[in-house]
């Protein structure tokens, strides 16, 4: 029940729709102050609650009382930070207590919520890829239903606003952070999904036949990519459903899991395929290649997970897209093909990562520690130029972004070239791009006194997707109850002055997450001691 003299604050605030807009997390609900903290005399008092809160939340010694569940530490701290022409009460709730999601509907079997794409897919459907992190989506679902974070999402089904499946594939999952990178086909340009979480964690339930999958899930309708199913101790061959899902609209999306369907491979290292992923080892003084076979055009995106396992200084992994451009001016057009390349050249323990454009060097990030574990991001545009002569050209603009799965950290890098055409220029001139075709090689230095090496060097490639630029934000209708109904600091903690009637005068909100991933609504109410 509320505490007496609350009902103001609380019927201000209790029935409040927060729309959650799920790919950047949770709204933050305080007000980051201008300077790290300001008196009463420079801000008003609302302003000074906040700035209260934010000084408390951000001091180590307040995540440790909390974690440590040390009350008497955290009113110390709180009589120290707040002024003393204030009485005080701190409320901390469990999030999952506080933060609902709107509106689902619960059976036995599974619990489903609808969410919304936006910007959609088109009208004719197609692509999104979108964040959704599982740990606030939990915090809002009832207690008995979880979406599984060991096997991420492995009892999630997910259909159309009108009952129709979404084939949809897991990038990558963070669990530290508890964000899945999802990528989602909806053949009918619906914006509006509804997921499915099954009380069973192994596997979904599948509203289209009204009982539980056979396999965590559900192939073809989810399904993992090669490096999540082997991070999770899935086989690939079963689970791994990315050609259902980017293989549907040709001339869009392209997804390799590899095969000797698909991969030609050649030289005098060595090469092996097994699970959809592709394995190159490469001694001293030898080279492997690796081309796709009958290559369609695919969108301007590509995606690559891959992992060095071993290499020999002067080793050397490139990554080779052949890119058509298709310039067009006036009533005539021409066509070009672009070819970039990225290059990983191995030192003794550091490695240059190069970009090149038409054979010219266009970027470089050099002398980084070796990237053992990573996931590539490519993307590339073009737009029309004139050239000299009045003439007709384009420019491409490539950037690569690498992800560190085992730092996390995130590295860019971005070059451009520009190409002349024959074509007289127009100011309709426009230009389009695809990829048609890539060829993955490593190599290996040859022997040179004194060094002789005993091992091959080995890079090992997951997931190569080729596609269009689909980046779409997740949104959920939620709310947070602000009444704290629940509150874990005992009440002789929880006031500044003891006994004393709290009748607050404003309050300030946020919402913390402690380093064990355990989220927090964190209130603060003030009352002046002046007769406010």
């Amino acid at each position: 029940m509320l505490r007496a003299g609350q009902a103001r604050l609380i019927e201000a605030v209790a029935a409040v729709t927060v729309l959650v807009v799920i790919f950047s997390m949770i709204p933050m609900l305080f007000k980051t102050p201008l300077t790290p903290f300001r008196s009463q005399v420079q801000v008003d008092v609302s302003q000074y609650a906040y700035n209260s809160l934010y000084a408390l939340v951000t001091n180590p010694a307040f995540i440790a009382s909390i974690q440590n569940g040390n009350w008497s530490e955290l009113h110390s701290l709180a009589s120290l930070i707040v002024g003393p022409q204030f009485n005080w009460f701190i409320g901390i709730e469990p999030l999952y207590r506080a933060y609902m999601i709107g509106s689902y509907r619960v059976t036995g079997s599974y619990v489903a919520f609808n969410v919304s794409i936006a910007p959609s897919p088109g009208i004719n459907g197609g692509y999104a890829l979108v964040t959704i992190p599982i740990y606030i989506l939990n915090q809002g679902l009832p207690l008995r239903y979880r979406i599984n974070t060991t096997v991420p999402m492995a009892n999630v089904f997910i259909t159309t606003s009108n009952g129709g499946p979404v084939y949809w594939w897991l990038q990558s999952y963070d669990y530290v952070t508890g964000e899945a990178e999802v990528w989602l086909y909806v053949p009918s340009g619906s914006g509006r999904l509804t997921f499915y979480v099954s009380t069973n964690s192994d596997v979904p339930y599948n509203p289209l036949s009204d009982s539980y999958c056979e396999l965590a899930y559900c192939p073809p309708y989810g399904g993992a990519s090669t490096f999540m199913a082997d991070s999770t101790g899935l086989q690939p061959l079963t689970y791994n459903n990315g050609a259902a899902v980017f293989n549907t609209q040709q001339g869009y999306s392209t997804y390799l899991g590899f095969t000797t369907g698909n991969i030609n491979c050649g030289g005098n290292g060595y090469y092996s395929i097994g699970g959809y992923s592709l394995t190159l080892n490469v001694p001293q003084g030898s080279t492997e290649t690796c081309s796709t076979i009958n290559p369609g055009p695919s969108g301007s995106l590509v995606y690559m997970v891959g992992q060095l396992i071993k290499a020999i200084p002067g080793a050397q992994f490139n990554l080779n897209l052949n890119y058509q451009v298709t310039l067009y001016s006036g009533n005539a057009y021409q066509q070009f093909q672009v070819p970039v390349t990225l290059a990983f050249q191995y030192g003794s323990s550091t490695m240059n990562m190069i970009l090149y454009i038409n054979g010219q060097e266009t970027a470089a990030l050099s002398n980084i520690n070796y990237i053992y574990l990573y996931g590539l991001a490519i993307s590339a545009y073009s737009y029309a130029v004139e050239c000299p002569g009045n003439l007709a050209g384009f420019n491409v603009t490539i950037s690569v972004n690498i992800h560190d799965y085992v730092s996390g950290v995130d590295r860019t890098i971005t070059g451009s070239s520009q190409v002349c055409s024959s074509l007289p220029y127009y100011l309709s001139a426009s230009t389009s791009m695809s990829i048609n075709g890539a060829v993955l090689s490593l190599t290996s230095p040859p022997p040179s006194y004194p060094n002789y090496y005993y091992y091959n060097t080995t890079e090992v490639i997951y997931d190569l997707l080729f596609t269009s630029p689909a980046y779409s934000t997740l949104i959920a209708s939620a709310y947070v109850n602000y009444a704290i109904l629940y509150n874990v600091v005992p009440s002789q903690y929880a006031y500044g002055i003891g006994g004393l009637r709290f009748t607050p005068t404003t309050g300030a909100y946020t919402v913390i997450v402690l380093p064990n991933g355990t989220y927090y609504l964190i209130a603060l109410e003030l009352q002046s001691l002046s007769g406010g």
